[in-house]
């Protein structure tokens, strides 16, 4: 019998799956491959099917499609699920990834024979894969050791460990594509799961991974946002959640996060540390005598160090140390534009804070977090903002020591640009809010949106029924709270908000100024 590779047998799995052709370039995005990965390996794939007495028909111009009975199908179902006739060959990639995450989870130094005869691999590939996984783990200031007779080991603190744990399973690392997805639907997904019974060093992480279920551990950071009164954003509760897990993993391994006195004696004492107390029991189930004083620290770490979308109640004030510095960004945003109350206005001095304060914490208590991408392309022409924003990361350095990432630099940017189309006079003579919910909805409406534009321009509230001809005509904007006929206001800007005029309704409002 001629075996498949897993990658074959991908291929395979697409166009069972597919009741018409299917072109090279899309069945390889289906599966993350190159369309050449794709036709290398679609000979293996016919020579297969031939034993099968299947047909892979090629339509120029259409793709490829399994030309076979309906009984056909099924049996060629079933045999995939059964995974006998499948010969697991790993990319260097994948290797690369398992072994440096067997590393940083073992406790003890493991032989190089195990790593071949686990990955069913020679020992010079052995080798090759652990050069570039060393290179990798130097960028962390982790150490590999590798002495005969004893083994390879992570020579490196159990902080370091999981933080470079993270960055592994998110996918911050040379080794790509990754292994491990990350998502509110379906937590944390280890995509070579299915061969288990294929290669034991896949069981043996497997076997970690089992040690926790990270989507009942989104339920346990959300404990902590009732706790505190406020929301972190969507990004930091996906990330804290596989923070957790990993945290709670190792603690069931007896690996433990130590900080000294006097970080425990400043913890100690916080609203956090309660929440973070109080996440654990619920986590343990009211029993968290196996969690040390360190573990529950590095917990408040990552709630200090993520990003908000709405403030703690008690952090009535939260520059702290940092008051002098944040004066000194406003001031300097207000020195460029002559923007009245620019350097007073709440939602970009909040916006500037809640974003500059955990990255703050991020490098004060060494931490990784993955950085927000943002695409860089459209502030291009936005240079008067961005050698603004030069001149704040100085002022940042200054007070801090702290250098700020390209990324951060142009969030600055946006924050900066936002504010000043929000705080601008806008030649708008008239701009017409529809409300057919009642005047209650309509004055909390105006107020929000004269809170958040102040100059924006004459607010004219009207009920749909009142939404004739003349008064179309004569306004330079609608803003509406119901969908609007396509026969009204045609060639005139229109913006459907919501009463609460959310923070998507802001950004839609916000870029049609700009």
């Amino acid at each position: 019998m001629v075996p498949l590779t897993t990658r074959q047998r991908d291929i395979l799995r697409v166009l069972l799956n597919s009741d018409k052709p299917i072109r090279t370039c899309d069945l390889a995005a289906e599966i993350q491959l190159t369309p050449r990965q794709v036709h290398y390996s679609m000979k293996g794939v016919k020579n297969w099917l031939s034993g099968k007495n299947v047909v892979l028909q090629t339509t120029p111009g259409m793709g490829v499609k399994l030309e076979c009975l309906p009984q056909q199908h099924i049996e060629l179902v079933k045999e995939l699920e059964k995974n006998e006739s499948v010969q697991l060959v790993l990319t260097p990639e994948q290797r690369q990834q398992l072994i440096c995450f067997l590393l940083l989870i073992k406790t003890e130094p493991v032989l190089l024979t195990q790593i071949s005869l686990n990955l069913k691999i020679s020992r010079s590939t052995v080798v090759s894969d652990l050069d570039e996984v060393e290179k990798w783990l130097h960028e962390w200031e982790i150490t590999l050791e590798r002495k005969q007779n004893f083994g390879i080991h992570v020579a490196c603190s159990e902080k370091l460990k999981q933080q470079a744990l993270l960055a592994l399973i998110w996918g911050n690392c040379p080794f790509q594509p990754s292994v491990f997805e990350v998502s509110y639907q379906k937590g944390l997904i280890f995509t070579l799961v299915e061969d288990v019974r294929n290669i034991p060093l896949i069981k043996e992480i497997h076997d970690f991974l089992c040690l926790f279920n990270m989507k009942k551990i989104f339920n346990k950071v959300i404990l902590i946002e009732d706790f505190l009164g406020g929301r972190f954003t969507d990004e930091a509760v996906l990330y804290l959640a596989l923070v957790f897990s990993i945290l709670s993993a190792r603690v069931k391994m007896d690996k433990h996060i130590q900080i000294t006195d006097q970080v425990f004696a400043k913890f100690h004492v916080m609203q956090e540390w309660k929440a973070a107390e109080r996440m654990v029991k619920d986590l343990c189930q009211g029993e968290i005598k196996d969690w040390q004083r360190g573990d529950i620290a590095y917990v408040v770490m990552h709630i200090l160090s993520s990003p908000l979308l709405e403030n703690w109640i008690g952090d009535i004030d939260k520059t702290g140390e940092y008051k002098t510095l944040f004066e000194d960004l406003l001031d300097a945003i207000s020195s460029i534009y002559k923007v009245e109350g620019m350097n007073e206005d709440p939602t970009l001095r909040d916006g500037i804070i809640n974003y500059l304060i955990p990255i703050f914490n991020q490098h004060h208590y060494q931490l990784w977090f993955p950085r927000t991408n943002v695409d860089m392309s459209s502030f291009v022409r936005l240079g008067d903002e961005i050698a603004l924003t030069d001149q704040m990361i100085a002022i940042i350095y200054k007070h801090t020591s702290i250098l700020l990432d390209e990324e951060d630099k142009y969030m600055l940017v946006a924050f900066i640009r936002a504010a000043y189309i929000r705080l601008r006079s806008y030649q708008f003579n008239n701009v017409l809010l529809v409300c057919p919910s009642g005047m209650a909805t309509a004055q909390l409406l105006t107020a929000r949106l004269k809170t958040r534009f102040p100059h924006l321009g004459k607010l004219t509230v009207v009920s749909f029924r009142e939404l004739d001809t003349k008064r179309v005509a004569s306004a330079d904007l609608i803003i509406t709270l119901m969908p609007l006929p396509d026969d009204i206001g045609k060639g005139k800007p229109i913006i459907q908000v919501s009463p609460q005029l959310s923070p998507g309704d802001i950004d839609a409002i916000t870029s049609f100024l700009g």
